[in-house]
């Protein structure tokens, strides 16, 4: 039996013409293609933000009372003992200078300031008044209250003039300790002490030098307010809110002495 030979796929059938090549097939749908590892570097979704406001309000509320639960009761120690008083007064300043000047100068300031000011309540005191203790004001310095005052010139005087007394002795000691330690804390000290006394004596109220000088004669508060003018004019003296306070309780006190004194 004899078998027929096919033609090579090479070849086109019947030995005649070109041949060519089958169509491809129609293209089906597409899959995506799946890389190993894909999942480890896809980005996660951004996180949804909630609303805090309401833990914010709720936060300082709760603050708040916190501040109120404890504070009350230094409240009440501060209205039984007034040294507490001082004490919180003091502290609130020594914090807002440290945080302005630095500690140092804070420490030094207030220190003056207080050894100043016990110079008027020991006077106050050794004449049979009341006085507070002092109560410290931010960037104004301190205050004492009294609650009953001298009946005469001479007396109002000398509650005047004790607390420069106190204060130049004070910053003298710190000199002194200045020159056996060479500890420049105790050299600002001196410096600050004779500053706040020296300005503390210009005639002018409701500073020191007004309560002592106001009754040799009504032009004394004029002298004063020339003298303070003149340091700011040619020292270029700035004192910020201390010199607002001098010219807010100063220039009435200057017009209601001119007016109740009709002398020369």
């Amino acid at each position: 039996m004899q078998m027929s030979q096919l033609p090579p796929p090479s070849q086109p059938p019947g030995g005649g013409g070109q041949w060519s090549p089958p169509p491809p097939p129609p293209p089906g749908p597409a899959y995506p293609q799946y890389e190993p590892f894909q999942d480890y570097y896809r980005q996660a979704p951004a996180p949804q933000r909630r609303r805090t406001q309401g833990g914010v309000l709720g936060g300082i509320l709760a603050a708040l009372a916190a501040a109120w639960a404890y504070g009350k009761y230094i409240l009440l120690l501060a209205f039984k003992f007034p040294i507490v008083k001082t004490l919180i007064t003091l502290a609130i300043s020594l914090g807002l200078y440290a945080a302005f000047y630095g500690p140092w100068f804070a420490v030094a300031l207030v220190v003056m300031i207080l050894v100043h000011e016990m110079g008027h309540v020991v006077e106050i005191r050794r004449q049979g008044m009341q006085a507070s203790a002092p109560l410290f004001i931010r960037f104004l310095g301190a205050a004492i209250f009294q609650r009953s005052h001298p009946t005469d010139a001479y007396h109002q005087a000398l509650i005047g003039i004790a607390g420069p007394i106190a204060g130049t002795v004070g910053a003298t000691v710190a000199f002194a300790l200045f020159g056996v330690t060479g500890w420049g804390v105790f050299l600002l000290m001196a410096l600050i002490g004779f500053y706040i006394n020296l300005f503390n004596l210009l005639p002018i109220a409701p500073l020191d030098g007004g309560w002592v000088l106001a009754p040799l004669s009504k032009w004394v508060f004029v002298g004063g307010f020339a003298s303070l003018a003149l340091a700011v004019l040619a020292l270029h003296v700035f004192l910020g809110p201390i010199l607002f306070l001098v010219l807010l309780f100063g220039i009435p006190a200057v017009i209601e002495r001119f007016r109740n004194d009709r002398s020369a």
